[in-house]
């Protein structure tokens, strides 16, 4: 149980650790981090400063209930009474969203062109303060979408100017540079118009811009919000946001007022279709009402004055009657059977007359069908600008469906009685006929001639007095849209800018940048930026650190003996220590794959704190290309390993002294031609094998193994072989190149040396081994 405690500890340690290596690449950025931030703060608040204000209009109208008669009948269901109530709102909103209804709006209110002037950040648009007086002939083209520069040069003069592109049959590189006198028609293959001087200040640029209605119309679709004020109420919200509070007030006003006019047309639908209906039946009347009367002259003056017998007269006010009643039942009988057949057909129902104007006194009908007229061009508008699958298309359908079974369960029982009705006419009337048989010839002829004529004098006083009921009943109408708050730019909301909110979006920017920028970088970086990576991609011992310095010196283990960076090396030394033990073996190579990776700094550190251990220590340098060592122990160059394999000097002679005790050095001597060639392995062997018998410790400084691969072989004298990666230098494909050196060469002691890893602090703590254990105990002392 406990080992698996300690197991689970170390997991969240290193956890921890990978973590904190994590975010530390972020935090030694910080300077770049304050940077950015106060730069995106500062391009915010310019921002800000030059934006336009943005502003929100409202409008409220009233959406009255227009549903009574279906949810009188659905009284028993009080939640399809409410889905009825809500969806006649839903609908209401949905026409509300028509783009019929808005490219009306726009045309109504001909904003067939829009003038700007340049801001630094945007343009501004000039609203009811344009610059100049355009006019357009009806039949004029101009090229939408496209901003011209307008500058009044005089008052006799403007120049017009443009530069890009034009879409007209393909896009077109254009470019016009003009003077155009007022008043005189600017004409090319892509604008015709006439300007003439408004407001405009001479010199200043404005800009001229044809709209595309379609477009516009679009755009002001998906701006403008319409909800419900709230549920189950019939008030109607219409907002916009927009930064010219005037046009977008001007915008919703005319909005409405359309909408109300929808309405009111679409309520007016069947007094509009019934007084068709009569004007066209009131002139067949006219017609046939004068043929008898013609009919009734000339029979009159060839007969002569014929007086009827009392039975001659009640059997004509009969039979008259009954035509009347008659002609009135089959017409209801047609107009019953074009209801049902054209039930489905909106087009179809949307002609058909008023009942009252055939005689069909039945108020539910006649509300039912004002109903499902209305309902149907609803749905006519609402397709226009929403899909079959939108939700409010959805539910005006139910709303239709239900509206047309209840109107089709009404016809049908309003024919059948209708028709029973005309059946019982049709047998009185063939009793009245059997009576005005028995009349005399010249009584029934003159009864029918008659008849004729008093008919269709009834029917044409009838027809008269339904169409003067028609025109009162359509002029009586009132919309079910009444405006409560029309839109006013005084009563409108100021959104922003929002200093806050740009403050915020700098700040948010400004980290973000930097974040984005490093977390790249550390993803496609080829570099070695971790121990962690070294770790993940060798099989070698890692060992302990050489810690990243400020120090401006070659030898800091010397100078600065209790610093961080000589805690680092004394590290290193104990790990090399314990693994040479382990060999009973003294010779250490130090090797790097390419140059600046730090090895001679490494070499000749580790040689100088072996030195003050009192282990007698001894370092060759073996870079017989660009040797370097001299420097770090700041001698003067002299006869080396060249020397020795030249066999000008022996191995004692170019053995020297250096300043600090107990450690001596081999140089590598004057530099040939080819180096490569003048190394002899059996010789620096022989070397090795002198000096194992002198020294505790003997360290060889490589040459970089890329750039000299014969180099390789000095591994084989030595007992343990130290790569050297220095971080954010060495890449990490060296890691792998260190891998197959071991391998392909059999070297059974390697190790692996991280050079300026970064200084944590682990194990002493951080004030510790900042400045090293040892200063810091000397203080404690002195104090």
């Amino acid at each position: 149980m406990e080992h698996i405690e300690e197991i689970i500890k170390r997991i969240d340690s290193e956890q921890g650790n990978k973590g904190y290596k994590e975010i530390r690449k972020y935090i030694k950025n910080w300077y770049w981090f304050l940077i950015s931030v106060a730069i995106c703060i500062i391009i915010s608040f310019f921002i800000f400063k030059n934006s336009p204000v943005t502003y929100e209009v409202n409008s409220r109208i009233l959406a009255q209930e227009a549903n009574k008669e279906i949810q009188s009948i659905l009284a028993f269901d009080n939640n399809a009474i409410n889905a009825v109530s809500n969806n006649n709102i839903e609908n209401k909103i949905g026409v509300l969203r028509s783009y019929a209804l808005y490219k009306k709006a726009l045309l109504e209110l001909n904003w067939n062109t829009s003038w700007y002037q340049k801001e630094l950040l945007y343009n501004r648009e000039l609203y009811r303060n344009v610059p100049f007086e355009i006019t357009t002939s009806p039949d004029a083209k101009n090229i939408p979408n496209t901003p011209l520069e307008i500058v009044a040069l005089n008052k006799n003069e403007y120049k017009v100017s443009f530069e890009g592109q034009i879409y007209k049959d393909g896009y077109q590189e254009v470019k016009i540079n003009e003077i155009v006198k007022f008043g005189v028609p600017y004409t090319n293959e892509y604008f015709d118009f006439t300007l003439n001087p408004g407001n405009a200040r001479s010199g200043e640029s404005y800009y001229l811009v044809f709209n595309n209605i379609n477009n516009l119309t679009r755009a002001y679709l998906n701006k403008t919000s319409i909800n419900s004020a709230q549920s189950g109420s019939n008030v109607i919200t219409v907002s916009i946001k927009g930064t010219n509070i005037q046009k977008e007030a001007d915008f919703i006003n005319e909005l409405t007022k359309v909408f109300i006019e929808f309405d009111v047309e679409n309520r007016n639908l069947s007094s509009v279709s019934s007084i068709n209906f009569i004007d066209s039946q009131i002139e067949r009347i006219r017609t046939q009402l004068k043929s008898a009367e013609e009919e009734s002259s000339r029979y009159r003056a060839s007969k002569g004055a014929i007086n009827l017998s009392q039975e001659a007269l009640t059997v004509s006010q009969r039979l008259e009657q009954i035509d009347n009643e008659k002609y009135m039942l089959q017409l209801q009988i047609d107009y019953y059977n074009n209801l049902l057949q054209y039930l489905d057909n909106a087009d179809k129902i949307s002609e058909m007359v008023n009942p009252s104007v055939i005689g069909i006194t039945d108020d539910n009908l006649n509300d039912r069908l004002n109903n499902l007229m209305e309902l149907y061009g609803q749905r006519e508008v609402l397709s226009v600008s929403v899909t079959a699958k939108s939700p409010s298309f959805i539910r005006l359908e139910r709303e239709i469906q239900l509206a047309r079974d209840v109107l089709y369960e009404t016809i049908k029982n309003q024919l059948k009685s209708t028709q029973t009705l005309l059946t019982s006419t049709e047998n009185r009337y063939k009793s009245i006929e059997r009576r005005m048989n028995q009349l005399p010839e010249k009584e029934k002829q003159l009864i029918g001639i008659q008849r004729g004529v008093d008919l269709n004098t009834e029917l044409y006083t009838y027809l008269m007095q339904k169409r003067a009921e028609a025109s009162i009943s359509k002029a009586s109408i009132a919309p079910s849209i009444q405006v409560i708050d029309p839109a006013m730019p005084e009563s409108s909301r100021i959104l922003g800018p929002s200093l806050f909110k740009y403050v915020g979006v700098g700040l948010v920017t400004g980290a973000l940048v930097p974040f984005l920028i490093i977390t790249l970088l550390s993803l496609f970086s080829a570099k070695i930026e971790t121990r962690e990576e070294i770790e993940r991609g060798t099989s070698l011992p890692v060992f302990e650190g050489i810690i990243k310095h400020n120090y401006k010196v070659n030898l800091p283990v010397i100078l600065y003996p209790r610093s961080g960076i000589a805690e680092s090396f004394r590290g290193l030394k104990s790990n090399i220590s314990a693994a040479m033990d382990l060999q009973n073996s003294q010779v250490i190579s130090i090797n790097s794959l390419i140059p600046e990776e730090g090895k001679s700094f490494v070499s000749s550190n580790l040689s100088a704190t072996m030195a003050r251990s009192n282990l007698k220590t001894l370092l060759i340098g073996a870079d017989l290309h660009k040797p370097t060592l001299h420097n770090y122990l700041e001698i003067k160059e002299s006869d080396g390993l060249s020397s020795y394999f030249h066999g000008k000097k022996k191995i004692n002679e170019i053995i020297i002294e250096t300043s600090f005790p107990n450690l001596h050095c081999i140089q590598a001597g004057p530099i040939s031609e080819n180096p490569s060639d003048l190394f002899n392995f059996s010789k620096f062997e022989h070397l090795i094998d002198t000096v194992r018998k002198i020294y505790d410790r003997i360290i060889i400084d490589n040459p970089p193994l890329m750039l000299i691969p014969d180099a390789v072989i000095n591994n084989r004298v030595s007992d343990i072989s130290l790569f050297v990666l220095r971080i954010n230098l060495s890449h990490k494909e060296e890691i792998k190149q260190i891998n197959k050196i071991v391998s392909f060469n059999k070297i059974k002691t390697a190790a692996i040396v991280i050079n300026e890893t970064p200084d944590r602090g682990f194990g002493y703590g951080k004030k510790y081994w900042k400045k090293g254990y040892g200063e810091y105990k000397y203080k404690l002392k002195k104090e």
